[in-house]
């Protein structure tokens, strides 16, 4: 006879109620067991549970604290289009200064043209020179005299052209002596004829602008 006969034949000469009253005890015995055993685990686990909990609260009660901050008159992004107006407003004025800067580079470029300085004055003597070439002038001297004075702008240039040509030719040299970039004027104009075409003895007066 195995176990399980002899604990039936054991719980069958028992009263039903002896035998509920062990089964009572038994499964009493066995929740007591399962208990100790996993109430330490029950625990630990619920308390990390409670500290999610807790933290997502928490987290909650943050962002909803945030959100209410950067509401004004229930729009939530009113912060957001001031801030790209306010972006949108400099670069406006970022484009307004370059387009100034741009203007003011210009204006320098220009200024630098009539700065009394031997590069300008090597460069202006040349054209003259080339100036007279496209008028068909023929070219017998070109001298010039620099002065220097402590005045920040004035007479700092006078440049003598000798050259012979037809005369309408002359005066087309002499309109574009006066278109110069530099500050010029003709101070003298003198003709002499001779057989073939007058000699003009041109003086030409140059105004600029001391760094």
């Amino acid at each position: 006879m195995n176990f399980l006969d002899r604990l039936d034949n054991y719980y069958y000469s028992k009263k039903p109620n002896e035998v509920w009253l062990m089964v009572i005890l038994v499964a009493a015995l066995i929740g007591y067991l399962l208990y100790v055993l996993i109430s330490d685990y029950a625990y630990n686990f619920r308390v990390a549970q409670e500290s999610k909990f807790d933290n997502l609260n928490n987290k909650i009660d943050e962002d909803n604290n945030y959100l209410r901050s950067i509401t004004v008159n229930g729009d939530r992004n009113y912060y957001i289009k001031d801030l790209s107006k306010k972006i949108a407003k400099k670069r406006v004025e970022l484009n307004s200064y370059r387009a100034k800067l741009s203007k003011l580079d210009g204006a320098v470029s220009k200024l630098n043209t009539i700065l009394y300085n031997n590069g300008n004055w090597s460069k202006f003597l040349h054209s003259i020179a080339k100036q007279a070439e496209d008028n068909n002038l023929k070219v017998y001297n070109i001298s010039n005299i620099a002065y220097d004075n402590n005045k920040s702008f004035g007479k700092v240039l006078d440049v003598n052209i000798k050259c012979e040509g037809k005369y309408g030719e002359i005066l087309a040299f002499v309109n574009d002596l006066e278109k110069t970039q530099l500050v010029a004027n003709v101070s003298k104009l003198k003709l002499k004829s001779t057989p073939n075409v007058p000699i003009a003895d041109i003086n030409l007066t140059v105004w600029g602008i001391k760094p």
